[in-house]
């Protein structure tokens, strides 16, 4: 929606400061009529400018949204560059609203979170870390996690996990202990799973556990191929499976395919032989069935297609010298002549 000038005046409905306004943590109120502000002038906002205009995290402007959204006053859509915020027509609490024009504002990730993870202030985290419960929580969980108390960078990067990655604070302690019962302990490793968690779009720990269970049945799907019928995979076990789920981006079908062709040439699973074969698919471009039996195919027909190698011998270069056999025949019977005249 957009007016092409700038509005002096916007009308706000009675209902929603009688029946909505009271209901919420003050800040949510003020985010709705902002971004209704800014949209009657056409424009955009993003998160980080509302998220600076009014002192809170990015994480806590998408509360306020889903909020507003649980209360049927807005509805959200995810577009590729963000949000989308639809503003509905306001009705009074547990009544069918009226019918009206629904308006659309298109909410942005900031440049920074666009591009790579925010750096806070000593002081920002101090703040957000004495004035909120749950991020002080969410640390001391990190610290355990961690096994150590946290550095600045530390702080930066779990802090991160909420305010940037926008994951919610349950999911991401639910993320810390299932790291730290798989004895997966470093930062780095941590914050690599958040991102992925924040890509696939995890919300709650509901969600977040039905992952992590298909995740782990993968482990044991490759370690049945490999012969491990029973037991839990081991910590060297989960990092090389990892590259293979992870870092080569291989799927599960073939990492299994890969594993039975490994078993049924040496007759035992070896990883560093069926990782050279994922290494090659990898290399080649192959990441499904078809483009595996196209491979297969392919070697074959060049394999029949190659001429036969001539056969080594080693006496084939052998010169034979010229040699006058009748010559020693003379010889030999001049020497039988004379024995027998000798006689």
């Amino acid at each position: 929606m957009k007016l092409g000038y700038k509005c002096s005046h916007m009308e706000l409905s009675t209902i929603f400061i009688d029946d909505y306004m009271t209901d919420c943590l003050p800040v949510y109120p003020l985010i709705y009529i902002w971004s209704l502000r800014r949209l009657l002038d056409g424009e955009c906002a993003t998160f980080q400018e509302i998220s600076e205009r009014f002192r809170v995290t990015e994480g806590d402007v998408i509360k306020a949204w889903r909020h507003w959204e649980k209360e049927k006053l807005v509805s959200i859509s995810s577009s590729k560059n963000g949000m989308d915020i639809t503003f509905l027509p306001i009705a009074m609490k547990n009544e069918p609203a009226h019918e009206s024009q629904e308006a659309k504002l298109s909410l942005l990730p900031s440049s920074a979170a666009a591009a790579s993870r925010p750096n806070y202030t000593t002081q920002e985290l101090a703040c957000y870390r004495s004035e909120c419960p749950d991020i002080e929580r969410l640390f001391s969980c990190a610290e355990k996690t961690l096994g150590k108390l946290l550095s600045y960078n530390d702080m930066n990067v779990i802090f991160g996990f909420h305010d940037w990655l926008r994951l919610p604070i349950d999911v991401i302690e639910f993320l810390l202990e299932y790291c730290e019962e798989n004895d997966h302990r470093g930062l780095r490793y941590i914050e690599k799973c958040a991102m992925d968690w924040a890509d696939r779009g995890i919300s709650d720990v509901k969600s977040a556990t039905e992952y992590v269970q298909n995740f782990d049945r993968d482990y044991r799907t490759i370690l049945r191929h490999a012969g491990q019928v029973s037991g839990y995979p081991t910590p060297a076990q989960r990092k090389y499976m990892d590259k293979w789920l992870h870092e080569l981006n291989m799927p599960l079908e073939l990492i299994v395919e890969a594993v039975d062709r490994c078993v049924e040439k040496i007759n035992k699973f070896d990883k560093k032989y069926t990782e050279k074969i994922l290494t090659e698919w990898h290399k080649n471009g192959i990441f499904t069935m078809d483009a595996v039996a196209a491979g297969d195919s392919e070697f074959s027909q060049n394999k029949t297609s190659r001429p036969a190698p001539k056969a080594k011998n080693k006496f084939v270069n052998f010169k034979q010298r010229d040699i006058d056999y009748s010559q020693y025949e003379k010889l030999e019977r001049a020497y039988i002549e004379k024995k027998l005249n000798a006689n």
